[in-house]
């Protein structure tokens, strides 16, 4: 038996998505932990999961709900929606990477502790930056990348979160041009953190490694994008996820696709 720790992104999307995995593994003998936001606690032990818990940010003078700085964050954002994407870049792209990179920073001594405690053999994440925790601790670990498959950047697949057209590079060279004004220096400081924090080099503009054990993606064959470089044997397409029933029989979805976060 071993011991498997999921760590999702603190929204029902990526926890989701881990729950239908851990149910898989739980059934087959295998202890699967959940290390989870604080709001959460209690939503993975009705399903039949142990929990650890941590904090992205201090704690707010109001009860949480379950995902709800996403929530809010979502609402507060949704007009910088009706821009073209390459002015989405600086209005929601950029702020939404650096409130995940101060989680990254804020969890990374809670992380380790949980970590030291645990000893998992196999550490799998569903989230966007980098927690330099899980790399620093030497284990194996497993990237899920569940939001949409234009994060694997290639030449064939138009920029991330462009939602420009397969076929047709018009504009995505400008896109590129943005995308590293906006992003460059953000990535370059986080790049500098996770090595501190005991991680390699991240790669130009990425805020998270690439898995040297096992990397997953969540996107139907019929609509995936064409690649001009193969993804490699580390890379394997789920295509979709159903998180199991609740205690109480009410179904879960738990694949994002193509949605944001």
């Amino acid at each position: 038996m071993a011991t498997i720790a999921f760590f999702p992104e603190g929204a029902f999307g990526p926890t989701n998505n881990c729950v239908g995995i851990g149910d898989v593994l739980r059934r087959r003998g295998h202890q699967v932990v959940f290390i989870i936001e604080e709001s959460f606690a209690g939503n993975l032990e009705a399903k039949g999961f142990e929990e650890r818990l941590m904090r992205l940010g201090p704690p707010p003078e109001e009860p949480e709900v379950p995902g709800q700085f996403w929530k809010d964050y979502i609402r507060d954002t949704a007009p910088v929606f009706r821009k073209p994407t390459i002015e989405q870049l600086e209005g929601f792209i950029s702020p939404t990477f650096e409130a995940l990179i101060d989680g990254a920073r804020y969890v990374d001594s809670r992380l380790t502790e949980i970590i030291d405690d645990l000893e998992p053999d196999v550490i799998v994440e569903d989230n966007v930056v980098c927690f330099p925790a899980l790399i620093a601790s030497r284990r194996p670990w497993v990237r899920i990348t569940s939001c949409n498959p234009t994060e694997i950047k290639d030449p064939a697949v138009p920029p991330p979160f462009s939602g420009y057209p397969v076929g047709d590079p018009t504009g995505w060279d400008e896109y590129w041009s943005e995308y590293r004004r906006v992003l460059g220096a953000l990535q370059s400081r986080f790049d500098a953190f996770c090595r501190e924090r005991g991680t390699p080099r991240l790669p130009e503009l990425e805020f998270i490694h690439e898995s040297p054990w096992l990397n997953l993606y969540l996107y139907p064959t019929e609509v995936d994008y064409p690649r001009e470089n193969a993804l490699g044997g580390r890379w394997h397409n789920l295509e979709t996820m159903c998180a199991p029933r609740t205690r109480r029989g009410s179904p879960r979805p738990a694949s994002r696709l193509a949605t944001a976060r």
